[in-house]
């Protein structure tokens, strides 16, 4: 049976329309015209903006600029250079510290509101321990302000420990829901110039302006221009994009200064010379050591000293009553005569140390060989008057040897000297030593004696005879001390110099002070003489008291009688040298009036010398090579009483033993240099003309001079440091029958 097939199924439901969610029309063109709208305002105003920026770019520039060249545009301060030993140990240095600045602008002021003022002026006065009412008073003046300095110099330490604090009190107002901020202060650099030492060889030193550009005395002032730099600069501007571009320029720092000081012989020097202030005094003492193998100052010194750091406090020579009663113009003379550099400064008669040049001359010239021999009865006649040497109450010194006429000092045998050189080859050798000419040492304020030496066409017999042992001329302690060593080292004249080599501020060295030969004086068999007389000056002679123990020590004795003549007042020295056999070390020590009543005694200044070259030898490691005989230990250290004369006790009796006679007698000599008192009116027996260069009309009669003004001692300006002259004065010789003059 056939059954149908119903092909579609009855129960299938026809298809859904998908869902269309239209918009209706006049909702899409009220769209359309808002987009319109707000694409048109955007561009209105993006023409507007830049209608703006196009006519006023400039003005707005310098609002932006104005507003952040207190941050953007600075200076970057240099650091002046070092000044150190020729070990480089630091004599001065620079420190960074900082200004404390206040921005008012910063701490909203000019707009009202002083939620940070209290805050920042509490934290300022209770950690600096400023006055909190003129810190207000002088943020409340400037509110519109971005830049006071308020204060100078504040250590680094100091400036972190603040800003820690700052932020401790910041963090903590934050913590605790408070508005009170300390905002408005910061800290800008400086360097502050410090000397380690203070007072050690401020005369060498000098110092420098608070700002640190101008420097005042010795290497400061010098040596100013190798010190000083050139500042940095921090700005800041707007590039092509008006963005704000910073620019750093780095400070070009100063070079450092390496001296040929050594501070520990420095420190040695300065030790004997307040040694000798407390034991004795004097007027004045001054001390300058020199390696004479090329003229390198080791160290220089005098007892006037005060703090580098502390430049203008006098209470080192005033007590403050005295201070307090003093006008300006007083101070100011104060402070020039304690900053004054007396090796430097000050000219003076040399006395004896200066014989050992008319030695020298004498004998480069063949008018004297080391086998000449002369005779002293204890004066030579001049013109008519009687010029005496120290041992004229005993009759003289009788015959001399060409050493001996050192070892003993004799003024006779140097004027007999003179009188063969005559003026014209003893005054080529004066120029030779180059006395009267400044020596060139890299310090200011070095004396100019030209005026104060005779030339050929003023000098007359007098005047030769009393130059020939250091009297009436002037020269000062560098002079002497670069002259006398050209005649131990072989007759090299060096340019006598305090610094040894520039460097810059990386380590490289932009100058070098090498030894400057300036001239050959003497031949080396002239020098090797000197030399081996000297040593025996100091082993036999006047220079017993510079002895040193364990060393052969070679110099000369000086007793210069001052102007006004007649008062007692003498300038003892002593220039010498070590070890014997190659000089390393020569010591100049000057002596200006001690104080003592009988002044004329080299002794004082042969002592000064044994206790610093004692000092210095082993330090510069100098082997000791003798012994120095027992009885001589006592001589060394013993400030004299009486003229000393060496003892002949060959064949004498001593603790009942006869001493037998040697082979060879030795021959006695004064051990040391002294001027014999007159025992009645009038001081000395002795009686130098007081006659210096420049009054040709008061003469002789026989073209010397008899009382010659002193001039001034002109000289390169040291800052507030008046020009003086030196100590001499004009005075008219005594018109008596005997005109004297005294052993310097």
């Amino acid at each position: 049976m056939k059954t149908s097939r119903n092909t579609r199924n009855q129960t299938e439901k026809p298809k859904k329309l998908k869902n269309r969610n239209i918009i209706p029309r006049f909702v899409q063109e009220k769209l359309a015209i808002t987009v319109l709208v707000i694409m048109l305002a955007l561009f209105l105003l993006g023409v507007r903006l830049y209608s703006i920026i196009d006519s006023k770019n400039d003005e707005y520039t310098k609002i932006v600029l104005s507003q952040r060249s207190t941050y953007d545009s600075r200076t970057i301060p240099y650091r002046r250079g070092d000044i150190v030993d020729r070990n480089g140990t630091y004599l001065a240095t620079s420190e960074q510290v900082f200004y404390v600045i206040l921005d008012p602008a910063q701490m909203g002021i000019k707009d009202g509101d002083e939620r940070y003022l209290q805050t920042t002026v509490d934290a300022l006065s209770e950690y600096f321990g400023y006055d909190a009412a003129d810190l207000k008073q002088v943020i409340t003046r400037n509110p519109e302000s971005s830049y006071i300095r308020y204060d100078k110099q504040i250590p680094y330490e100091q400036k972190i420990e603040f800003e820690n604090k700052k932020s401790e009190i910041n963090t903590a107002n934050y913590k605790a829901g408070k508005d009170e901020r300390v905002k408005g202060v910061w800290f800008e650099p400086e360097y502050k110039r410090v000397y380690p030492y203070n007072n050690l060889a401020c005369n060498l030193i000098g110092f420098a302006s608070s700002d640190g550009t101008t420097g005042s005395g010795g290497m400061e002032q010098y040596y100013n221009d190798s010190l000083i730099g050139t500042n940095g600069r921090e700005y800041g501007y707007l590039n092509d994009d008006s963005n704000m571009e910073t620019v750093v320029k780095d400070a070009e720092n100063g070079n450092t200064i390496m001296s040929t000081i050594d501070v520990n012989i420095q420190k040695m020097v300065e030790k004997r010379i307040e040694q000798w202030k407390t034991e004795v005094g004097s007027k004045q003492i001054g001390v300058v050591v020199m390696d004479p193998s090329n003229g390198e100052i080791l160290s220089m010194a005098t007892d006037k000293t005060y703090d580098l750091n502390n430049p203008r406090d006098l209470s080192s020579m005033y007590t403050q009553e005295e201070q307090d009663a003093m006008s300006d113009e007083e101070k100011a003379n104060a402070w020039n005569q304690m900053w004054r550099n007396f090796c430097v400064s000050d000219t003076f008669e040399p006395g004896s140390p200066s014989k050992v040049l008319t030695v020298s001359a004498a004998l480069e010239e063949n008018l004297v060989t080391p086998n000449t021999h002369f005779f002293c009865d204890g004066y030579q006649t001049i013109a008519g008057y009687n010029v005496k040497c120290t041992a004229f109450q005993k009759g003289g010194h009788g015959d001399l040897a060409l050493d001996e006429t050192l070892m003993v000092s004799c003024n006779d045998a140097m004027m007999q000297m003179a009188a063969m050189e005559k003026k014209e080859t003893f005054k080529k050798y004066q120029d030779l030593f180059n006395l009267g000419s400044k020596t060139g040492i890299d310090l200011p304020g070095e004396a100019d004696a030209s005026t104060l030496v005779y030339q050929v066409d003023n000098m007359g017999p007098m005047d030769l005879a009393t130059n020939s042992f250091g009297q009436n001329y002037n020269c000062t302690m560098v002079q002497m001390a670069a002259a006398f060593a050209s005649t131990i080292n072989g007759g090299y004249y060096y340019e006598p110099h305090i610094v040894k080599q520039i460097l810059n501020e990386s380590g490289s060295v932009v100058k070098k002070n090498d030894r400057l030969l300036v001239r050959e004086t003497v031949s080396a068999s002239t020098s090797d003489f000197i030399r081996r007389a000297l040593v025996r000056t100091v082993a036999e002679g006047t220079g017993k008291a510079a002895q040193v123990a364990g060393y052969e020590v070679g110099g000369k004795t000086g007793t210069a009688e001052k102007i006004p003549r007649k008062q007692g007042n003498y300038l003892v020295s002593f220039c010498g040298f070590a070890p014997a056999d190659d000089p390393q070390a020569l010591v100049y020590v000057v002596i200006d009036e001690p104080h003592v009543e009988d002044q004329a005694h080299s002794s004082y200044a042969s002592s000064v010398f044994s206790q610093i070259m004692g000092d210095i030898l082993p330090y510069l490691n100098v082997f000791p090579t003798t012994d120095l005989p027992e009885e001589d230990q006592s001589i060394k250290n013993q400030l004299p009483q009486e003229e000393g004369i060496t003892e002949n006790t060959e064949g004498q009796e001593q603790d009942g033993e006869t001493v037998q006679e040697s082979e060879t007698v030795k021959k006695p000599y004064d051990t040391e240099e002294v001027v014999p008192q007159d025992e009645g009116e009038g001081g000395d027996s002795l009686d130098i003309p007081a006659e210096l260069p420049g009054s040709p009309e008061n003469s002789y009669g026989d073209g010397s001079t008899q009382a010659g003004t002193t001039a001034e001692n002109t000289r390169e300006t040291i800052e507030a440091i008046p020009e003086t002259s030196g100590d001499l004065t004009a005075q008219t010789a005594s018109g008596a029958e005997e005109t004297t003059a005294a052993a310097p």
